[in-house]
Order: structure tokens, then sequence, then C-alpha cells
């Protein structure tokens, strides 16, 4: 399309028009990839942006200066920017929240607001008559904007958790009165208003810091003479509060209310699901009870439904072997297994996968264990064990629904297995997940579960063992020297890696002092060849195949990570951390 087809397109006077414009006249995406997120935004509800960068097609970097290239706007880093008390409550919170800008700061008389499209001049005008002064526009990413907004305007949580505690011990709260803030609205959102009792506010509180700190995971775990609140972060827990002991069968109450889950049962698990919205994302909180002998420890598990936006090219791999899976999943039949312990990014990458492969002329269903995120255009089926409609039974009728790929949440049984198996036989592609330590112990622990050694060398297409390692916080990263002995302890091979440079984080304000900040994937992959094949026929001990695997060009778990710390992504201690010793030779 040339520049006056595109500009012919659009109505460059309408803000989200402008940003479309740019990006095709500047040749950041083409009108095809334009189109695919602009169908996922409209069924996702979030900014086309994050949608472009969530594909791979951009970043929002990329996008930033070629708006600023486009409208001759400049370009601020809201990160290594000071905002002053006075600016940030110079417009309603509301506002802000909902506009997404920044007041960045004032100079005789002109505001400089921080935006990540280009403006609505309409909007800007209203400022200009509500401040009484001339706004100047600066360009930000729209992921600084979000952490600028959660610093500036939410509270402090050993501040605000210290004043409600305050109030506590002036007035304690029963267990029944949470109960009539109850609600069944199914996307209630989570927040502390003035009018709710402290306790309700406190429970808002620990669920709305965990989402704004990047938690994965809240755990709130009863201590003999307290109670502990820890948030899993990049996949390391951090204890963040610590609360009387008094307070214990309150907090928990009101999150098994917020869960739809009986009160009164204490002796036995309970699992249970609550709906939010935070930042204008819609959130999915798993909540998991278990009784301990200090009272019940619950689990909330964070998933953020627009997260599955995942393109396989930003999960992490390094060209070959992103050619290699890419080409497995394309394969008309047979089984891919994704391996790895729970946490490793597992469901992330079959749902990326899946992405990759959703076509208009595709049929795809799944068997999953809950239903994690819905995917536009996929048939998704949820276990329910209750009435007997487990994985083998949700497999057996997706056969009669003529699918050209299934995905098996996990294969947890022979049946499982089994039953996939022989879909796989029968001409259908299948992605599944199982828990191994690597990729090839994966083939043996299929024939362990009673199947049989043919089937598993007929129907295998390719295994990829996974971790998630933390990456460096890039705000202050730095670089390090190891010594031998360094080298030594964690088993790399002092010879090979005593030339490399290689980095760590100091800690930041960016990473709460860690050093890391996100996490990335280390992949072992192997495609099943003929050697393998008869080797799986032949029920070779696991050590044996992996030799052979290795000799076929499968980089192991260790060496990926080694590779991912040499381009300073992220560390060797981490790399250590997940992966452990092991024998590179």
């Amino acid at each position: 399309m040339s520049k006056q087809d595109i500009s012919s397109k659009f109505n460059i006077n309408n803000p989200s028009h402008q940003t479309e414009y740019a990006l095709l006249n500047g040749g950041i995406i083409n009108e095809e990839q334009l189109d695919k997120a602009k169908e996922i935004q409209k069924k996702e509800h979030i900014q086309l942006e994050e949608v472009l960068v969530n594909l791979g097609y951009t970043t929002y970097s990329d996008i930033i200066q070629c708006l600023a290239s486009q409208y001759d706007l400049p370009v601020i880093d809201l990160d290594k920017t000071t905002i002053s008390p006075e600016m940030i409550y110079l417009l309603p919170v509301s506002l802000i929240k909902k506009h997404g800008i920044v007041p960045v700061s004032r100079n005789n008389g002109n505001i400089t607001l921080a935006v990540s499209s280009p403006p609505d001049l309409g909007f800007i005008d209203n400022l200009r008559f509500m401040l009484n002064a001339d706004i100047k526009c600066v360009l930000a990413t729209p992921d600084t904007i979000k952490n600028t907004i959660c610093k500036c305007f939410e509270m402090e949580p050993s501040e605000t958790v210290d004043s409600l505690l305050k109030e506590l011990t002036v007035r304690e709260i029963p267990i029944g009165e949470a109960e009539i803030e109850r609600t069944d609205k199914p996307h209630g959102e989570v927040k502390a208003v003035e009018d709710e009792g402290p306790v309700i506010q406190l429970v808002s509180l620990i669920i709305n810091k965990a989402v704004a700190s990047r938690a994965s995971d809240i755990h709130v775990e009863p201590l003999s003479n307290r109670l502990r609140i820890r948030y899993r972060i990049d996949g390391v827990c951090q204890e963040v509060d610590v609360l009387p002991k008094h307070l214990q069968d309150s907090i928990i109450s009101r999150i098994k209310i917020l869960a739809n889950i009986d009160i009164s049962e204490k002796r036995r698990p309970q699992d249970g699901r609550i709906s939010l919205r935070h930042a204008g994302k819609e959130l999915d909180v798993r909540v998991s009870c278990l009784p301990s002998i200090y009272g019940e420890s619950v689990v909330m598990r964070l998933l953020e439904k627009s997260a599955i936006l995942m393109n396989l090219k930003n999960l992490g791999f390094y060209e070959n072997d992103y050619k290699l899976f890419h080409s497995i999943i394309k394969r008309p039949h047979g089984i891919v297994l994704i391996t790895g312990p729970t946490g490793s990014g597992k469901t992330t990458t079959l749902y990326a996968a899946i992405n990759e492969l959703n076509k208009t002329d595709t049929k795809i269903i799944t068997a999953e264990d809950p239903v994690e995120y819905t995917l536009p255009g996929v048939n998704q089926g949820e276990v329910n064990e209750k009435i007997g409609f487990n994985f083998p039974a949700i497999l057996r009728t997706m056969l009669r629904q003529d699918p050209n790929i299934i995905l098996v949440g996990e294969i947890r049984d022979t049946e499982t297995a089994d039953t996939a198996i022989t879909a796989a036989l029968t001409g259908h592609l299948v992605l599944t997940t199982l828990h191994t330590n690597d990729a090839p112990f994966a083939i043996t622990r299929l024939i362990d579960m009673g199947i049989k050694p043919f089937l598993v060398a007929t129907s295998l297409q390719g295994i990829m063992a996974q971790r998630l390692v933390r990456m460096i916080c890039t705000n202050c990263r730095e670089p390090v020297q190891y010594i031998p002995e360094q080298l030594s302890e964690m088993g790399f091979e002092t010879e090979t890696l005593k030339d490399f440079s290689f980095y760590k984080g100091k800690g930041c304000k960016n990473c709460n002092n860690i050093g890391y900040r996100g996490r990335m994937g280390i992949y072992e992959l192997v495609d099943m060849n003929e050697t393998l094949r008869d080797m799986a026929y032949r029920m070779a001990a696991a050590n044996e195949i992996r030799k052979v695997a290795r000799t076929l060009g499968m980089t192991t778990l260790k060496e990926d990570g080694i590779r991912k710390a040499k381009d300073g992504k992220t560390t060797l201690e981490e790399v250590f951390r997940i992966t452990g010793i092991e024998d590179l030779e």
C-alpha cells in the first residue's frame, strides 16, 4: 500500500487512527498485521499497541520512536524521571488512570503531560481550560506510564497495612461482618473503599498490591504466632507482610467468601475462584485452601487473561531452536510434548503454539484443567471430575468432533496417554505436557506408564523441556567477573567460561533492589528422528537417549542458560539455581 493509499484510508484527526496511520506509514507493521491486531483488540478490549507487542510484531520503543518521528513529539523515560507531589495531584486520579496520562512538570505556566499515543486535541483543550495553562505533550511507552501511575497513586504496602492494623486494634472486626460485602458479580472489581471494614480493605489491598508487583501467586501462611503474607515474583517467594495471629480467621474467611468457598469447612482442602479488574485488565484468581497445623494455608494464583497473547518469538528461543520447534508443531500429526515442573511456563508455551496454529481453516479443541485463558476461535473444554468429565472422556469426545489439532493440558495417567496416542495415530496433531526433569526422560516416562514402546516411537514428533530463569534488570545491569573457584562450585567448566564477560543487577528502584526483573525461558529440544525412534522401540535408558540426542545437536537446559548468561540476559547464579549440577560432557 502506497503512502497516498494509507493516508486516504485513515481519519488522522482520530487519535486511534493517528497511531495506525503512523505505524503503517513508518513501516513498523503491515496492513495484514494491523488487521489481525485490531481483530484481537476488539475481543480482548486492550490497547492496540499492547496487542502488537504481544504478537511480536514490534516493541513499545519502536512504536514510540515512530510516533515521535511522525508527529514531531519529544520522548521521555518516566522510569528515570522524578515527579513532584504537586504534579501527582494536579489532575483527578480517575482521569489519569482512564486516559493513561501522567503530569510530569510545570514550567512558566506550561504543563508537560506524558502520553503514549498522539493526543486527542479536544481532550487537550479541555485540560487546558481545566488547568488554565498551556499543555505540552511528550511521548512515553505505555508500560512506563502504567508503572508511574502505580507508583504515584497506589499506597505503599507497609504504610497502608500499618494504618489498617492500627484501626483494627481499636475496632476489631468479627468474621461475620465480612459476609455482608459478598458479591456474586462474575467480574466484580476487588478494591478498598472508604465504607468497607478494615479486614475487607486489608484483603483487597493484599490482592491489588500483588497485581501491581507482578506477582504470580499470593501465599497466606498461618504460623504459630503470626500470619505471613508472601508474593511469588519472577518465580521467587518474597515476604511482604507479617500480620497478627488474631486476624487470621477473619482474613482467610474474607478470601473464601470472595472465592465462593464454604467458610465453615476447615478440615478438608477446597478450591475457588475470584474474578477482578486491575488497571483496566481482567484477571482470574485461583484460590486453594489447605488445612495445616496452625490453620488453613491459602494460595491465590493470579492469571491475567490478556497474557495469553504471546508469540513464539517472544519466548526466548534462539533462532535455530525457534525454527526447529516451529517446524515440529507444523507437522500434520503426532504428539508434541512440553515437559518441566509446575511453574516452568509449559502452559504459556502451549498457548503460544496454539496462537501460531490458530487459522480459520484449522479446527482446534482443548482439554484443560482448568481453562486458564480463553482463546478466540478455539473450542475449549474443562475437566469436571464430579460428573466424570475427565481428560480421557473429553479426548474420546474430541475425536468425534473432527479436529485438526488437539491440546491436552496434562498427561496424568495411562488412560490419558493411551487416548492421546490414539488421537495422534489417527491423523491429529496433539500438543500436551508431562512432568519430567528433561526431554529425553519423557520417552522412558511414557513407557513406564504402560504405553507400548512401538506406539511411543511411532507417535512422538518432538519433546521440549523448559525452565524459567529471572532476567537481569536492564536499569541496573553491570559487568561482573567470576573467579575459577566460583565457576567450579556451580558446576561450570572453568576453562570454557573464564574469558567471557557476564553481568549482574546491582539493585535499583525499578527491580525493588533485587537485580532481576521479568523471566525468560531456557529450552532443551529433541526432534524425534529414526535413531531416537529405534532407541525408544528398544526401550533404551534415558541417559543413553540423552547422550545420543546431544550428539545429534540437542542443546541442554544448562547450555541454553549459559548462552543467555553470555548474552547478558540472566546470571550464572540463576542458571545454577534452576538447573543445578549437570554434566556438560
